[in-house]
């Protein structure tokens, strides 16, 4: 069996930004789990800001896209929040090393970042689900 094929209570299976292919990517965790087993998706939400991607014409799945998702694909969501703010403080973090170390790239990169996470061009997300 390949490795997705095999059931097991505790693994961890990793997806990059995968919008283009949610649903699929967690029909796969769904498939590799035992019932019981716990997913959990941290994930960019909400419209896409260029930073994010080439195609700026596309967004990302919101919060009840996510959850919808997570609940067709046999899971019982124990938890879903929104934690656009620890990305927020995180990112702040991150710009004031980029400024201590004067990494203009990393300063730009960041003072984009913030900016649209306070105008709601983005956000985080957290789902944890448990197979049933």
């Amino acid at each position: 069996k390949q490795w997705y094929q095999r059931r097991v209570r505790g693994a961890q299976v990793s997806f990059f930004h995968t919008h283009a292919h949610m649903r699929k990517c967690i029909d796969v965790a769904a498939s590799a789990l035992k019932p019981g087993g716990t997913f959990i998706l941290v994930d960019y939400c909400g419209p896409r800001h260029p930073v994010f991607t080439r195609d700026t014409t596309k967004s990302a799945p919101d919060m009840n896209e996510y959850v919808n998702s997570v609940r067709e694909a046999g899971f019982k969501v124990i938890l879903q929040e929104d934690a656009s703010r620890h990305f927020l403080a995180g990112t702040t973090f991150l710009r004031k090393i980029a400024g201590e170390e004067k990494n203009d790239f990393e300063i730009n990169f960041y003072d984009g970042r913030i900016s649209s996470i306070k105008e709601g061009l983005i956000g985080m997300v957290i789902v944890i689900a448990q197979k049933q």
